[in-house]
């Protein structure tokens, strides 16, 4: 047991100090955490039940993406707008 609580804690400090990109650049491609995940959620699932969750965690990944990205947009938006009224002097 104590090998196996050592082996957790040199690999949680190996793996804290790689940078992996958590969130793709593209919304539709995956990740290596996003593929781990998905393994991780399908353990022992088949068929329909294992596609279905697949589907799941893929759409709720593109809907997060989507929703960070156009958070990110709109705040770039009001920076631009500030940033106008700053020139014009208002």
């Amino acid at each position: 047991m104590r090998k196996l609580v050592m082996a957790f804690m040199v690999l949680a400090l190996m793996l804290g100090g790689a940078s992996l990109t958590a969130y793709a650049a593209d919304c539709t491609k995956d990740t290596p955490f996003d593929k781990v995940w998905d393994w991780g959620t399908t353990i022992g699932k088949e068929g329909m039940e294992k596609n279905k969750v697949l589907a799941k965690n893929k759409a709720d990944r593109v809907a997060a993406c989507t929703k960070r990205e156009a958070e990110k947009a709109a705040k770039e938006a009001q920076k631009a707008a500030g940033d106008m009224k700053k020139k014009l002097g208002f």
